[in-house]
């Protein structure tokens, strides 16, 4: 590896594609790459016509290639596959989506959606016994920019309904479809990495905890009848198998599997216990076939990196660091040590002029790039994402900043021959 990172470092690729995969790869960059995710930002701004003036008319690839930024793809837009059902079964933790390595395959199970411009309602029949959940619509979804509908009402209201559930997933497939999957690579290009995704549950008992019971409630099920809870996490556990054998079948280069781990909702002995045996599962899984896992790690993750050292994850999406959160950038790399790669590292809240100065956002910036030189195993992001509210000149300070250092690296290397 060593040989192969030195020699990248001097013949980094052109594509933004290429430059990615070689850095979640180990190879050290000459400059800082910054891939940042914009969508919620766009989708907020072009639904309340608040977008920059030069942008009005572009779509976010355009204003991607108008910045000379790479397109960020990693987590789905699911709101645009509504239309085609893909949010029905959002509040049971799985969606459908055409970029997808899989299809959720619910065509067994006797359910009916109604729907409301406020929410979306799905009762799912099990002979006499039903269970009924709600989330919000895709109407109020367009409106805030966001894709993923909040839940407004679980599945799991009481302990005989973990029963009712293992039933229902007994009678759910998963379906692989690599052909979706190699469309969705193919519409992303050389624009940016195609990063597949299998769910936002980081294993079985992580999707109860998440999308399936309220977390208050969940942690007193788990003490108080674990025996139900557990069956439940057998019912799920093939289902999560089969969607890392739809990844590792599929021409995915990077999977995303597990998002939104904390100190106080996913404490370390939770983690230990039931996501990081799951996220080591994929990974090997993933790493036999010559694929990487990344995972969403966008919380507060103090307490949590020493069980994140146990893990065979190859990149940890969307770090956000103090003054968010307690650790700093430094302390995420110094944890990872050269091994996984961060993508994300800057936090939103400074992108606000309602939350910090710009003295605080420069000084911040420069520290970052100054510090955290070389750059390898570092994606430079806005964590977990560009607020709507965000200011746009602060972006092109990040960009500026980021493609400055491309610039002094190869200048420095000029000199350096010429004196030579």
């Amino acid at each position: 590896m060593g040989d192969a990172t030195a020699r990248s470092a001097t013949c980094m690729p052109h594509t933004w594609r290429e430059r990615l995969l070689a850095v979640l790869r180990g190879a050290t960059p000459e400059g800082l790459l910054f891939v940042p995710r914009l969508d919620i930002w766009y989708n907020r701004n072009r639904a309340q016509g608040t977008l920059p003036a030069e942008f009005v008319n572009c779509s976010l690839r355009e204003i991607g290639h108008r910045l000379d930024l790479g397109f960020h793809s990693v987590v789905p837009h699911f709101l645009s596959a509504a239309d085609q059902g893909g949010l029905t079964h959002r509040a049971l933790g799985f969606y459908n989506h055409p970029d997808f390595p899989y299809w959720a395959d619910f065509s067994a199970v006797d359910y009916e959606v109604e729907e409301t411009p406020a929410e979306l309602k799905v009762t799912y029949h099990l002979g006499a016994r039903c269970l009924t959940t709600r989330s919000t619509a895709p109407l109020v979804l367009r409106a805030s920019g966001s894709s993923i509908p909040d839940l407004l009402e679980h599945a799991v209201k009481e302990p005989a309904d973990y029963e009712t559930l293992a039933e229902l997933f007994s009678r759910v497939r998963i379906c692989p479809q690599p052909a979706g999957c190699a469309a969705y690579q193919a519409r992303v290009g050389d624009d940016g990495l195609a990063v597949a995704y299998l769910s936002l549950a980081g294993g079985p008992m992580h999707h109860i905890l998440r999308d399936l019971r309220p977390f208050d409630r969940f942690y007193l099920d788990l003490y108080d009848c674990p025996d139900a809870v557990q069956r439940l996490s057998e019912a799920l556990a093939p289902l999560h198998d089969a969607l890392i054998d739809a990844a590792v079948a599929s021409a995915a280069e990077v999977v995303l599997y597990g998002a939104n781990y904390d100190w106080a909702v996913t404490p370390p002995p939770f983690f230990e216990e039931h996501i990081a045996p799951w996220l080591n599962r994929a990974a090997d899984r993933l790493h036999e076939a010559g694929k990487l896992l990344l995972t969403h790690t966008d919380g507060e993750n103090q307490g949590l990196l020493a069980c994140y050292q146990k893990c065979r994850f190859d990149v940890a999406d969307s770090v956000c660091p103090a003054p968010m959160t307690h650790l700093s950038l430094r302390e995420h790399r110094q944890a990872f040590g050269g091994r996984v790669t961060i993508w994300g590292g800057f936090p939103s809240a400074l992108m606000l002029k309602s939350a910090y100065s710009d003295d605080v956002f420069r000084s911040y910036l420069d520290e970052v790039v100054e510090a955290m030189h070389p750059y390898d195993h570092l994606i430079l992001s806005v964590a977990d994402t560009l607020p709507p509210d965000a200011d746009f000149q602060r972006l092109l300070a990040l960009r500026d900043a980021a493609a400055a250092t491309w610039r002094g690296r190869s200048k420095k290397k000029r000199t350096k021959a010429h004196d030579g």
